[in-house]
């Protein structure tokens, strides 16, 4: 069992807070990159359930509606289900992971560059790069919302 400053929404938020800059950084490994994106789509949609759970958060009811009007949590949410379940039961925008560029500097000292391409069913593609600083920063805004102060 957990300890309870480990089971409130704000230490979810700073566990998406950590994922974030991490996977942000530099790296030297397109694998152990791959892992983190992984887990900062897991650890940002998990927010919502950390926050819809958590009585101290008041905002249970809100949480759902005020989510579902991010386009890029909703990307998020397709990604994270997908990356748990391998198959997503639902989907929200259709976003598939259906490439990935990884380039390796020579130079010693220089990372690796990866990016993975995100394609929704409406033919959109994105960068899974860009999505999450639109994720963080739409989590910002429902927060801020909210009246949730991280």
């Amino acid at each position: 069992m957990l300890s309870p400053a480990l089971t409130t929404w704000r230490a979810q938020y700073e566990r998406l807070a950590r994922s974030y800059a991490r996977v942000i950084g530099a790296y030297d490994s397109s694998i152990e990159y791959d892992d983190d994106l992984q887990h900062y789509f897991q650890d940002c949609w998990s927010l919502k359930d950390w926050i819809k759970n958590d009585p101290a958060s008041g905002a249970s009811a809100q949480i759902e509606p005020e989510v579902s009007q991010h386009r890029a949590l909703r990307i998020a949410a397709d990604l994270a289900n997908g990356s748990k379940h391998l198959a997503r039961h639902t989907h929200r925008e259709g976003a598939y992971v259906t490439a990935v560029h990884v380039t390796v500097h020579l130079a010693q000292g220089k990372p690796v560059d990866v990016v993975h391409v995100v394609e929704l069913q409406d033919g959109t593609v994105l960068t899974a790069q860009t999505l999450v600083h639109e994720a963080f920063q739409a989590w910002s805004s429902v927060l801020q919302k909210l009246g949730l102060k991280p």
